[in-house]
């Protein structure tokens, strides 16, 4: 692997953290982008923004829970008349995600007795293979029983990457047609 990312520097190719560093620039912009587009004229805080804030955020992939939660303390604060302004709501959208993004660090813990089972979601590239790779070594060096499922059947070598991370971590690998 370190041969590969050798030959990738040599060839003037991004290695993986400057092509993840690019992709989430882009995010951002894109995002950026959109939220001043929002509010590009608005002048009143009104149902219609709102409704377009919210729309914004599913289709950016916040997620329901976190979209809902966000919108909700918005329209607390409209309601309460702290935000007077579109501005004032645009900031205060502002805080609301920064908040979200606040270190967080918890351990990772499963109680109780008999299996535990994490089960990896989410769209195609996005890590969940090698996430689940890392949470085998986590649970490895506790001392855990660890299995890893293949769920992602479809994708071209999805089997043989959790077969690797397996290897890597001496966890069984179980898999359909394998």
């Amino acid at each position: 692997m370190m041969d590969n990312v050798a030959d990738q520097a040599s060839q003037g190719k991004p290695g993986l953290f400057a092509r993840l560093k690019q992709g989430l620039a882009k995010t951002r912009r894109g995002f950026s982008e959109q939220v001043t587009a929002l509010f590009l004229g608005a002048k009143v805080i009104d149902q219609t923004l709102l409704d377009s804030i919210e729309t914004l955020l599913i289709t950016s992939d916040f997620g329901v829970s976190v979209t809902k939660g966000v919108i909700d303390r918005l329209t607390e604060q409209v309601e309460r008349k702290d935000l007077s302004d579109a501005m004032a709501l645009k900031n205060a959208l502002r805080a609301h995600l920064l908040g979200l993004l606040q270190n967080t660090s918890s351990e990772l813990t499963l109680d109780g007795p008999g299996p535990q089972v994490i089960l990896m979601v989410g769209v195609n590239g996005a890590g969940k293979t090698t996430t689940a790779g890392k949470l085998a070594h986590h649970f490895k060096q506790q001392n855990r029983s660890v299995l890893l499922a293949a769920g992602d059947t479809f994708r071209a070598a999805a089997v043989e990457q959790l077969k690797t991370w397996g290897e890597r971590n001496d966890v069984a690998v179980i898999a359909q047609h394998t």
